[in-house]
């Protein structure tokens, strides 16, 4: 049987398309995109004339409709329901899939993490046990310790060997050392510091004349180091050195807020804060003296510093 001929509605379908768009199209972009001139398009829409093939599937894919929307004004047919039924068995199958895959990297991303996590306990460990790595838990750095004497109204210092504001050089000369510029800072700003050196006179003799002429190259008014910094010294044995700090709270809180929470409640006692000085060429710091040893350390320091003389 033959099959029933098609009505031809280019022309109709054309019109209805260039007003349906006519916001953004005009015959005028439309012959331009076509290659051809605008007489020619305002014929196609008057049915004049009719466009090539090649011209249709340009007009086609300007409007993004199918070629038998274009000439003969039919939608495409809808999906049997046969057609519907495979696309849903096919997109749970992706989703299925899809489950899996994120399923295996959810598995993947949780054996990673407890291998790491046995990892670097395994390797913590052995670092705690390794005797070369064990440090005091109150152990803290030279730069935690400038720090708080930035923020110390007074700083008294017991030592037998160099102060840790100055450094003695390779051709024995005496230099500024680490904590220098907070001693400069301290003094400047009214704060006190004592010295209480341990051992023999003529062996701290030079590092108080380095101070005097470190202070001198600063620029310093004399009797304001006079004011501010005493030195005295006992010829008697220490222990270790020891430092003790009278905070400004205040100022240690706002400024150091880690280091206060770290010492509020272990290391400062009625706004003092001491730690026994460690000076090693590879290891300078200080371990935080325990809070019930404090006061037998201010028990020593005032006592020594009594019967000390002046240097």
């Amino acid at each position: 049987m033959a099959q029933a001929e098609r009505e031809i509605k280019f022309d109709e379908i054309l019109k209805s398309l260039l007003d349906r768009h006519r916001a953004t199209v005009t015959q005028k972009k439309l012959a331009t995109a076509l290659g051809v001139s605008g007489t020619t398009v305002s014929h196609y829409v008057t049915g004049r004339i009719r466009p090539s093939f090649q011209a249709l599937i340009a007009i086609a894919a300007f409007f993004n409709v199918t070629l038998d929307y274009l000439v003969f004004g039919e939608r495409v047919v809808q999906a049997s329901a046969a057609d519907a039924d495979n696309l849903r068995v096919e997109v749970m199958r992706a989703m299925a899939e899809t489950n899996a895959y994120h399923g295996r990297q959810r598995d993947l991303v949780v054996r990673v993490n407890r291998r790491l996590y046995d990892e670097v306990e395994r390797v913590a460990r052995a670092l705690l046990e390794d005797p070369e790595n064990a440090s005091p838990s109150g152990f803290f750095t030279d730069a935690e310790a400038m720090a708080i004497e930035a923020c110390a109204r007074r700083t008294r210092v017991m030592t037998r060997g160099v102060p840790a504001s100055l450094a003695v050089e390779t051709d024995g000369m005496v230099g500024r050392g680490p904590f220098f510029d907070i001693l400069l800072g301290s003094v400047l700003n009214g704060r006190n510091y004592q010295y209480l050196f341990y051992g023999a006179r003529p062996n701290f003799e030079p590092y108080v004349k380095a101070y005097r002429d470190l202070f001198d190259d600063a620029d310093l008014p004399p009797d304001l180091f006079d004011e501010h910094v005493d030195f005295r010294i006992i010829d008697t044995e220490l222990p270790a050195g020891l430092v003790l700090y009278d905070l400004d709270l205040q100022q240690f809180e706002r400024r150091e807020p880690v280091l206060w929470e770290r010492f509020r409640h272990d290391g400062i006692v009625d706004g003092i804060f001491a730690y026994v000085s460690i000076r090693h060429e590879e290891s300078n710091g200080g371990i935080v003296l325990r809070n019930e040893y404090l006061a037998s350390a201010l028990r020593m320091f005032d006592r020594d510093w009594t019967q000390a003389k002046q240097l």
